[in-house]
């Protein structure tokens, strides 16, 4: 049985990074040896090629009716576009400021919030994009650490830009415990509480918590940070693909929270493989392992993520939220259809 009316997986990486050839430049041959912070080095340089034939696969076998396609680590915005007209039904785009990116990691352009601000602007005035990211727009050349009042000052720039297209924002959280994400990237990653204050300034703007806190390992700390954020501020929602069933229970409990606020993602295309250590809790998590080298294969994150919501006893109209009710009034996406979902229009 089809878990829910319609499912949205609403992170999503359509697009895989050709990292053999640029390895084996670099005299390094021998896969296994190949540790992430090894392809994180090199990942900005690197070419991407469709993957939506493992895609679109997975969908049909798990019965995913649509995907929120983003862009990062060097993905390709024009890329993501094709791919929604290409199958208009079943996939929508995020959109970051990738061509700014390039140009200052070639030392052809300097970065600056402003620039990438308005790079973000052309993109969404083309109507292509439903919203912005994955995570809010860094510096890739940056090499000191941000101060918390430097970098708030960014995101409230990024939040006006959503705020002129009426678009929804993403707020990285987590790690996946194989690349080192740095306070020189992602400073609020690490902070949920940080968007208290953007949250409270443009309540009008939706920000998504990637991973609602959890992208890997098994510690809880910034889950239980992201859903007292998201109970503070109407307008903050968690994604929740790599959660664990009792993650959902967390957030469910909360009657600030609850499902309406919550929104299924895995971060598929990410190849972030899942653990297994019988006897532990939780027994399975996403993780990467630094030591085991490059996962090689497609993951099989959507079958997992979904076993973790399969085991929720709650009402089906609640798991209809979670799946994609949130998601389609999030992102305004269109439903052929009228009150199949609570709080729907």
């Amino acid at each position: 049985m089809k878990l829910g009316r319609f499912i949205i997986d609403t992170h999503v990486h359509a697009q895989r990074h050709a990292a053999g050839p640029e390895f084996k430049k670099s005299g390094k041959t021998d896969l296994k040896k190949i540790k992430y912070n090894d392809l994180a080095s090199i990942m900005r340089h690197l070419v991407t090629y469709d993957n939506s034939k493992r895609l679109l696969y997975d969908m049909e076998c798990y019965q995913v009716d649509m995907c929120i396609l983003h862009p990062a680590f060097g993905m390709s915005n024009e890329l993501n576009v094709d791919l929604v007209e290409r199958y208009p039904d079943k996939f929508v785009a995020l959109v970051s400021p990738k061509d700014l990116a390039d140009k200052a990691m070639k030392g052809e352009a300097e970065w600056t919030i402003e620039a990438a601000c308005e790079e973000l602007d052309r993109h969404l005035s083309t109507g292509k994009f439903v919203g912005i990211g994955e995570g809010m727009p860094s510096n890739p050349t940056r090499k000191t650490t941000y101060s918390q009042t430097e970098r708030m000052d960014e995101l409230r720039k990024v939040m006006e830009v959503a705020q002129k297209h009426q678009v929804p924002v993403r707020v990285h959280t987590g790690s996946p415990m194989g690349y080192h994400i740095t306070y020189t990237r992602w400073p609020e990653n690490f902070h949920p509480n940080w968007v208290r204050d953007i949250a409270a300034e443009y309540p009008d703007v939706p920000i998504i918590f990637d991973h609602g806190g959890m992208q890997g390992g098994r510690w809880d700390t910034l889950v239980l940070e992201a859903i007292q954020v998201a109970a503070n501020h109407d307008n903050v929602y968690l994604e929740t693909g790599l959660y664990w069933t009792e993650l959902y229970y967390e957030a469910l409990k909360d009657p600030n929270v609850g499902a309406e606020k919550l929104m299924w993602g895995t971060d598929w295309g990410a190849s972030i493989p899942t653990q297994t250590q019988i006897g532990q809790h939780p027994q399975t998590f996403a993780a990467q392992v630094s030591k085991e080298g490059l996962v090689r294969h497609q993951v099989d994150v959507m079958g997992w993520s979904l076993k973790q919501v399969n085991r929720l006893n709650i009402s089906q109209d609640d798991m209809n939220l979670i799946l994609a009710g949130n998601a389609l009034r999030v992102y305004k996406i269109d439903f052929p259809l009228t009150r199949m979902f609570k709080m729907v229009d």
